[in-house]
Parts: structure tokens; C-alpha cells; sequence
């Protein structure tokens, strides 16, 4: 059961981790620096307060993901880098929504915590290739940077994830790494 409210605990700040780095508005930011985990996953399957899962924009929570056609909106990108700006929001909000409902159904108990752990990892494993992916398109050597940093940060977090017993232990995806590139991101892409 601990493990399981760790599950839980792990997605919310994961998920506001997720959301506040990939939206058109700006962060909301508590005074540490870090996004407000304001959002929360329930065993209950539904989806975190104020997200609509089935959305890939809206700004239904703070600092949630705009629009992906309007990506770049206040930011410096231009060209071909606004549409890379639009996929790498997407990716974002697919990404944190997938991890979501990973985590709901292993709190709720269904498929096993070692299975919701290796979900989790693929998950990482996947959002950080696209990340890589994107940053591969990205004709601003900053953005490219920027999304590159981003991935990498998601690789340190995952190498950090061997059991379930590591999801509690993590808490906070906001790490240095992924906050930086956070806000590179939201620098160029708006």
C-alpha cells in the first residue's frame, strides 16, 4: 500500500512537472522555483484535477498545454522551429497523460506494481527519444540544446528507476536538468 500512495504522490508531481513545462501560459511557479503540484492522480481512474485526458491542449490546469497549432506564441521561435515547438507540447502532454494512467492503474491494482515499473520506464524511455527526435528537427542550435537537455534529464530519472521502491524514493521529477531545459523550452518555444 505505501508503495502504491508513493505511485500516486509520484504522478502528481510528476504530472505538474510535466504540464508547467510544455504550456503557452506562463508557469505558475511557487517561490522555490519549483511548478505547484497542485494536480493530483486517484486510485479512482479519473484523470488529475482540472486535466481532461482526452484533450492534447486547453489550459485546464496550471500551466497546462495550449493549443499545440499555436505553439511558439510569445517565444522566439520562427520557421520550422514553431512546428517542432508544437510537437515537442504534444509529446509533453501525451507523454504526461500516458504516465498518469499508468500510475492510476497501478495504484489501483491492477497489473502489479513491478509491471507499472517497467510501464513508467518505457514511458521515460520513449518521451526522451522523442525529446531526442525533436530536437533533431530544431534549426535553432538553442532549442536543439534546450530538447536535448530535456531528454537527458528524463534518461537520469529513469536510470534512477529499478523497482517500485524507487518511485518513492524520487518524489520530484523536477530535477536541475529538467527544469533548466524547462525553461529553455518555454523561453523559445513561448
Amino acid at each position: 500500500m505505501l508503495a502504491r500512495t508513493g505511485l500516486v504522490l509520484f504522478a502528481s508531481v510528476a504530472l505538474a512537472v510535466g504540464l508547467a513545462g510544455c504550456g503557452n501560459d506562463k508557469p505558475k511557479r511557487s517561490g522555490s522555483g519549483a511548478p505547484n503540484a497542485s494536480a493530483s492522480a486517484s486510485a479512482s481512474g479519473s484523470a488529475p484535477a482540472g486535466v481532461d485526458p482526452s484533450a492534447s491542449g486547453g489550459s485546464g490546469a496550471p500551466g497546462a498545454p495550449g493549443d499545440p497549432g499555436v505553439a511558439g506564441d510569445g517565444g522566439t521561435a520562427t520557421g520550422s522551429d514553431k512546428q517542432v515547438c508544437a510537437d515537442q507540447e504534444k509529446l509533453v502532454a501525451d507523454s504526461t497523460r500516458r504516465f498518469g494512467e499508468a500510475v492510476v492503474q497501478a495504484a489501483s491494482g491492477e497489473g502489479g506494481e513491478q509491471a507499472a515499473v517497467n510501464a513508467v520506464k518505457t514511458l521515460f524511455s520513449e518521451w526522451a527519444a522523442g525529446m531526442r527526435t525533436q530536437a533533431g528537427k530544431a534549426t535553432s542550435p538553442e532549442l536543439k540544446q534546450a530538447l536535448t537537455e530535456y531528454a537527458q534529464g528524463l534518461e537520469k530519472v529513469n536510470s534512477q528507476i529499478n523497482g517500485v521502491q524507487d518511485l518513492d524514493k524520487l518524489g520530484d521529477l523536477n530535477t536541475a536538468e529538467i527544469e533548466s531545459a524547462t525553461d529553455k523550452v518555454l523561453r523559445i518555444c513561448g
